[in-house]
């Protein structure tokens, strides 16, 4: 039987065309129809392996520095071009089309890191999964596999030479790599369960299945099979196809990579394995599809199909939306046209160029880090200056944003002896950060040392729950720092949101309906759960002498302004629930909690209750935009910098007022 060498065997590309196809797909959630289709990443994985160690294996003549050189020099020809062509132009879009929001911070530091090949840290990093809502707006969610075989090719190609010198004379040489296969397979079982984020996103846990496809190689090359394997071929390669196909269908999420990245693994092996050793003579149907013009064609584009397909999709998700079907058409045509611009008009021409550049080493590598670096600073300059570039109302960040800037108004301090060496501690999620520019006024007003406490997702006397458990830790760092500053009679705000949200709801359907079905969030045990968290940490506080001061619950809407407020967004369907409430739906939603804090107030004297929503909701109908048109939120639920100079007048007269006021009583009555 003829044995394989380092020859293009067409029917891997069509197995790369499987792999790419199922991401789209999965990725597009066209009809849910490949639940599993992210598991064609480790068909790219197991791929890789075996072509990798193929080209290594031909180059085994060479010398070690040689060797390495050369790999190296292919690997960033191959690579970097459309790598860098696409992190550019996904910078420079995103920051004509996506306004600037609470991810962009981790957008731009995937995206910068993963010119780098380390986008896969920082996403582990993260706590978003891979599947959560909020990683289908980062247009550089993809690249992380990128930063997994790039840091594998650090390791391996000094490996393989090793085993390509020195096997037929060590065991430990033959051993080492699936020993290192087997640890990794471990790890990830252990990660699965332990750390799933590191798990899927970091060389240790998916190392055995890039090893998995060198090993094949490693396998196929050094053994001669019989010509049984003839009545084997078309068995191996339905168990193949099942196995992959059982990925697509049925991958756990949850159980990913191990158990269910095993399936997809030696579905690929046997399937690689198939079409390397086909017998001569006329090869099945399936072999056939699978080295056919069109289905290798989009293996030689998967690489570049799949750095364009997922920046494409997130920008659509910004714009358009995904829901409409002529996007849904339009999309997969959009992707294939600049991924087929990609292939031949950079991949290829680098790839086979004959110029210095691209023959020596040296020269290449020298080439390929400058270039990176000089693109990363352009990359740096553009995520650090949006609005230079954004066609979007929100590049007016003075009106949108509320923690930018330095107030240009005129600020006119107060002059008040009570006032002095006063302190104000505000402490809660997001929703503290929102009212910066608020804060920031009245602290240059009022002459006041304002501190914030401020954790994304971690509420304090939240009202519609007990607090986060998983900011617990956190919230004793905080509460343990305002006891240690605070002076008797200074402010404590506390800040959070404090009402269900509606955005993302199913608005569809029957609005009285849905309205309900949040109401009913506000469960009895969930407003027992808030009061008791709200009791003790008031109770706490008070013990300190400080004042307390809690916002009640402001208006929220269906859909936030920042993604729906321009022409490319505005027919997005998620605008489609509209930028209004009527104001009995919110009173009727706040209700619960306004009820908790009269409760709150008679138990605490202590407590003052700022209510911002008569100013935000002067009339029957409550907007996310003022009658002039001014944005006075920049969410569905936190407010923009404009909406943050309409309420400084009024926090400051609350401010006042309890500095003014008598002084606390420091025993708190019995219920």
């Amino acid at each position: 039987m003829p044995q394989p060498t380092s020859a293009y065997v067409p029917a891997i590309d069509g197995l790369r065309a499987i792999a790419v196809l199922s991401v789209l797909v999965f990725h597009l959630d066209f009809l849910d129809l490949l639940p599993g289709g992210f598991t064609g990443v480790d068909m790219f994985f197991v791929i890789s392996g075996y072509v990798i160690s193929q080209s290594l294996s031909a180059r085994s003549k060479l010398g070690f520095g040689a060797y390495l050189m050369d790999f190296y020099r292919r690997r960033l020809l191959r690579i970097l071009p459309a790598l860098l062509t696409v992190l550019c132009v996904s910078f420079v879009v995103s920051a004509m089309f996506m306004p600037q929001f609470w991810l962009s911070e981790l957008i731009n530091r995937t995206g910068l890191a993963a010119f780098f090949g380390l986008s896969n840290f920082v996403l582990a990093w993260n706590n978003d999964t891979y599947f959560s809502p909020s990683a289908e707006l980062n247009p550089y969610l993809h690249t992380w596999s990128l930063g997994v075989e790039e840091q594998f090719y650090i390791i391996f190609p000094a490996l393989y030479f090793l085993w390509l010198r020195y096997r037929q004379h060590s065991f430990l040489v033959r051993a080492a790599l699936p020993v290192m296969a087997l640890a990794s397979l471990t790890i990830s079982a252990w990660l699965t369960r332990t750390e799933p984020l590191s798990a899927f996103y970091l060389l240790p846990g998916r190392f055995w299945e890039l090893a998995a496809g060198a090993l094949l190689f490693q396998a196929i090359g050094n053994r001669r099979f019989s010509p049984a394997w003839a009545c084997l071929g078309p068995f191996m390669l339905a168990i193949g196809f099942t196995l992959v196909l059982a990925g697509f269908l049925f991958a756990e999420r949850n159980q990913f990579p191990f158990p269910w990245a095993l399936a997809t693994v030696l579905g690929t092996l046997l399937l690689i394995a198939t079409v390397v050793l086909q017998t001569p003579g006329s090869p099945s149907l399936a072999q056939r599809l699978l080295q056919s013009r069109l289905v290798t064609y989009l293996g030689r584009l998967s690489y570049s199909l799949y750095l364009w397909h997922w920046p494409v999709a997130v920008l659509l998700r910004w714009t358009t939306g995904l829901e409409l079907l002529v996007v849904q058409l339009a999309y997969p045509l959009l992707v294939v046209a600049l991924a087929a611009a990609s292939y031949h008009w950079i991949e290829t021409p680098v790839r086979t160029g004959r110029s210095a550049l691209q023959r020596r080493a040296w020269v290449t590598c020298a080439s390929s880090f400058a270039a990176v670096g000089l693109l990363w600073w352009g990359a740096l300059w553009v995520a650090n200056n949006p609005d230079q570039l954004s066609l979007s109302q929100t590049r007016d960040t003075y009106t949108w944003y509320a923690y930018k800037h330095y107030p240009r108004e005129d600020i006119n301090p107060i002059e008040d002896p009570r006032l002095k060496g006063r302190q104000l501690f505000v402490i809660g999620d997001s929703h503290t950060a929102a009212y910066r520019t608020l804060l920031k006024i009245v602290s240059m007003k009022l002459g006041i040392t304002v501190v914030e406490y401020e954790r994304g997702g971690c509420g304090v006397v939240s009202l519609i729950a007990a607090d986060p458990a998983q900011c617990a830790e956190a919230r004793e760092v905080d509460l343990l720092d305002i006891e240690a500053r605070a002076k008797p009679g200074d402010i404590v705000f506390l800040a959070s949101l404090r009402m269900p949200e509606l955005a993302s709801r199913d608005w569809k359907r029957d609005e009285e309906l849905v309205l309900n079905e949040a109401l009913a969030e506000l469960s009895t045990e969930h407003i027992q759960a808030a009061r008791t968290s709200a009791n003790a940490i008031l109770t706490r506080l008070e013990a300190t002498g400080v004042y307390l001061l809690i916002d009640a619950p402001k208006p929220l809407f269906k859909a936030a302004p920042n993604r729906c407020s321009d022409w490319f967004n505005r027919m997005n369907p998620v605008c489609a629930p509209g930028l209004t409430m009527e104001r009995t739906q919110l009173e009727r939603l706040r209700a619960p909690q306004m009820s908790l804090l009269d409760l709150l107030k008679r138990k605490h004297p202590a407590l003052t209750v700022w209510d911002p929503l008569p100013l935000l909701c002067p009339g029957q109908t409550c907007s996310a935009y003022d009658d002039s048109g001014a944005p006075l939120y920049f969410d569905s639920n936190h407010l923009s910098g404009h909406g943050n100079r309409i309420l400084e007048p009024s926090l400051t007269q609350a401010l006042l007022a309890i500095w003014r006021n008598t002084p606390v009583r420091r025993q708190a009555p019995t219920e």
